[in-house]
């Protein structure tokens, strides 16, 4: 067994059952549910971008089922250790959590030895949110558009280099995406994460990088970074003049309007009545008027689906990563 396989046996194990006290007014068929507080996995550290997205909703969703949701980190091993921890709580409907396309389609097929199946081990309970890639250039790069960015590795190939946050990234996936698409040679230079990542780009020592607009768009209203092209199938609000990859001409870039997506999932066999009552408190959840503006302000547009819709996406989603991870020979680092 792996280091990583262990970090994550050993972390959901400290999983604490959430024991119901009190009492709801729900309709016979959820029988009591909930009767106590829910506990809502979040799989990265306090104060970081999903865990900013996460607690509005949490307060949201206590509001809508009448009991608390205790938002509880649990981090480790880029996202394992809280999705394993989900995994192995009770399906009784009071241990919830945030998951991610990186977590849930990406990640197992670039650690074989997760202790957790993403289309097997848990209840899908809706999507959440959708966060956008954007290819940033540094802005002394001679390429004004990303058909123009291509034809400077055809004339040098292996010459343009792109920076990520680190092998199996969902910013150097995207990138290696470009490459399968396009038929480039352009050359990968992972980081420790995304900050250096872009510092990088910024300083001109790497050409371009994906990045999600919470973090990028400071720097391209500066100018010190230029945005040629967004990775969802369609434009984001938050930068309606930039076009999305498929519209820049690399067909068949983005396959659905979720691709970069957060979604609320609970362990396998939670009851029906009571996924479709959580699925009904979040989505009603996602539409207060309040959290949409607290969401904004991150540069993430919230999305709601049916459980059945979600674990679509899943299936799929975890189809098309696996696809590119194995044709990009993703290694560990």
């Amino acid at each position: 067994m792996s280091r990583l396989a262990r970090l994550l046996l050993a972390g959901c194990c400290a999983l604490g059952a959430a024991a119901p006290a009190g009492a709801g007014n729900w309709p016979a068929g959820a029988g009591n549910w909930p009767a106590g507080p829910v506990t809502f996995i979040v799989p990265f550290p306090a104060g970081g971008s999903m865990d900013t997205f996460s607690r509005p909703i949490a307060g949201q969703l206590s509001k809508e089922l009448g009991v608390p949701v205790v938002v509880s980190n649990r981090s480790g091993a880029g996202g394992g250790v809280g999705i394993a921890a989900i995994a192995r709580a009770a399906p009784d409907g009071y241990t919830i959590g945030m998951s991610s396309v990186g977590n849930m389609a990406i990640n197992p097929h670039i650690y074989p030895d997760l202790p957790y199946s993403p289309l097997k081990d848990f209840t899908p309970i809706g999507l959440a949110g959708r966060f956008v890639n954007v290819l940033v250039v540094n802005s002394k790069i001679p390429a004004r558009n990303v058909q123009e960015l291509i034809e400077l590795d055809r004339k040098k190939p292996g010459s343009i280099t792109f920076a990520s946050a680190g092998n199996g990234s969902t910013n150097h996936l995207s990138g290696e995406l470009l490459k399968q698409l396009t038929h480039t040679s352009f050359l990968h230079v992972p980081y420790r994460g995304s900050g250096p990542a872009l510092a990088d780009v910024v300083a001109g020592n790497v050409a371009f990088m994906f990045d999600t607009l919470n973090t990028s768009m400071p720097l391209i209203e500066s100018g010190a970074l230029r945005a040629l092209a967004v990775t969802s199938a369609e434009r984001s609000p938050f930068l309606p003049d930039v076009p999305t990859m498929n519209e820049a001409g690399v067909a068949g870039y983005a396959k659905s309007g979720e691709d970069l997506w957060w979604a609320i999932i609970a362990p396998q066999g939670v009851p029906a009545d009571v996924r479709d009552k959580l699925n009904a408190a979040l989505n009603k959840a996602l539409g207060s008027p309040a959290l949409q503006a607290q969401v904004r302000a991150q540069r993430v547009e919230t999305l709601t689906s049916t459980p059945d819709a979600l674990q679509t996406i899943l299936r799929d989603d975890y189809n098309r990563w696996g696809g590119i991870v194995r044709d990009a020979g993703v290694k560990l680092d």
